[in-house]
């Protein structure tokens, strides 16, 4: 028994001997290798991981710039001076939005003329109610409001009710819809 257990024992040895002078260490070489195989998804699950989260900031940055953003609806009449909502939007944007967050997003213009109005109105407005911590940054984008399904205005133009609906020009004048019935089959 105790033969059995030296010779591949004693074969061992020898080969570590014969290897760690030969081959720049055998052992160490299982030793990593060992290591290597124990852990061996990790390395690459933290490449996933990263690549998985990369995304993210820009989306919370894009969100915070949609959750600013002063559009039309936020303009009176003449799209130049703030409207009784866009006062209020840009009370809670200087006083209630995290600080890092305080950014205001004015919507261009259908003019330069028109975009530059409703800058001058926004900054006003921040001038008389900025916080204490002074006047946050005031910046124009094209970013289209809430609501707006990949940035399709809606039905703005007067003369043409179905603008916002061209894209269902498919649909049929009269659907059919089944009658409604109950579990015994009988109409309702």
């Amino acid at each position: 028994m105790k033969i059995r257990i030296l010779v591949p024992l004693g074969a061992l040895l020898g080969l570590a001997v014969l290897g760690g002078t030969a081959r720049g260490g055998l052992i160490e070489a299982i030793a990593r290798d060992t290591c290597e195989v124990s852990r061996w998804p990790y390395p690459y699950v933290c490449w996933d991981r990263a690549a998985a989260r990369a995304p993210y900031p820009g989306m919370i940055e894009n969100a915070w710039r949609r959750q600013n953003l002063l559009a039309d609806h936020h303009f009176g009449a003449d799209a130049t001076q703030l409207s009784e909502a866009g006062q209020s939007k840009l009370r809670w944007i200087l006083t209630e939005a995290p600080l890092q967050h305080r950014t205001v997003f004015v919507r261009r213009g259908e003019t330069p003329q028109q975009t530059a109005a409703r800058m001058k109105a926004v900054g006003e407005y921040v001038a008389k109610i900025a916080p204490e911590g002074g006047p946050p940054n005031i910046l124009e984008t094209n970013v289209s409001p809430p609501g707006y399904p990949a940035g399709w205005p809606g039905g703005k133009d007067p003369k043409d009710p179905t603008l916002s609906r061209r894209f269902q020009g498919w649909l049929p004048d009269k659907l059919y819809v089944p009658e409604r019935t109950s579990g015994s089959g009988a109409p309702q």
